[in-house]
């Protein structure tokens, strides 16, 4: 990893597997220990509105080759993408996306059922994504990162492949500091917010199947 402009934020990344206070670590080989990070999400805001008789797939998100990773990417100025030092996502970033969906639209209660394709279960609705940005970024003169998850939703209608609503989603949650136990929280902010937005918005247009 190439050093940040800045000699003091390339010292927080680079002190990131030194951290005491981590999730888990895990060591390869010779290697040094890397930190292993596993974002929590909640579930979804309540909303008002009927539980549906319906049940929703959520596919894994389709990403570009830099975030279909389990290596943590940061934007230390716009137009230039890296990765953490010393730690690790447990899982690539679009599986943890979809994971995480799954479980705060599944705790929310508004279906049947949310599982995902690969489930072996037939389902009614299928909500599509891309991954358009899940990384930490730096303004310019910024000290510490706001973490942007952003997803392109497709929702269609299981019965016949037709596209019932398409909208993007965008959070953006400011860390609290620059070294990463800081602003992993802010992953995990940033995706609950997404997932508080897609909730009603996929009610609106999941609650009358077509005819």
């Amino acid at each position: 990893m190439m050093p940040f402009p800045s000699t003091r934020r390339s010292r927080a990344l680079l002190a990131v597997a030194a951290v005491l206070l981590l999730p888990g670590c895990l060591s390869i080989g010779d290697r040094a220990e890397l930190a292993v990070y596993a974002p929590a999400v909640r579930a979804a805001a309540s909303v008002d509105g009927p539980r549906l008789d319906r049940t929703l797939a959520v596919a894994e998100p389709n990403a570009s080759t830099a975030l279909d990773s389990t290596r943590i990417a940061v934007r230390p100025e716009p137009g230039r993408l890296q990765v953490y030092a010393g730690a690790i996502w447990a899982d690539t970033a679009p599986a943890l996306v979809q994971s995480a969906l799954v479980d705060a639209l599944s705790a929310s209660g508004r279906f049947r059922a949310v599982v995902r394709p690969t489930d072996g279960v037939s389902s009614d609705l299928l909500l599509r994504l891309d991954l358009r940005h899940f990384e930490a970024l730096y303004a310019p003169g910024a000290r510490r990162p706001t973490v942007v998850v952003e997803l392109q939703a497709t929702l269609v209608e299981a019965r016949g492949a037709r596209v019932a609503a398409s909208r993007r989603f965008r959070a953006e949650q400011p860390a609290e500091g620059e070294a990463l136990p800081d602003v992993v929280p802010a992953f995990e902010a940033a995706l609950c917010e997404v997932s508080d937005a897609l909730l009603p918005w996929l009610l609106d247009h999941a609650e009358t199947p077509p005819r």
